[in-house]
């Protein structure tokens, strides 16, 4: 999960790097749902990824079960 954190702070100083509200807007975004993970307090952090439940894995579509 480090590339996320990662790519999150790369992004927010992207973003910031511009007058344009709407991308500070798109950056607050980004820290707003990546909070917990950017907080220095915080040491471990509990990060859960769901997979993707498109297709079941035997070329079926999960929604038709």
């Amino acid at each position: 999960m480090g590339h996320v954190h990662d790519w999150a702070v790369d992004r927010i100083h992207h973003l910031c790097e511009t007058d344009d509200t709407f991308m500070l807007d798109d950056a607050f975004a980004i820290q707003s749902e990546f909070s917990e993970w950017l907080d220095p307090r915080i040491e471990n952090h509990d990060i859960f990824s769901l997979e993707y439940m498109g297709d079941d894995g035997y070329g079926g579509d999960i929604k038709g079960l």
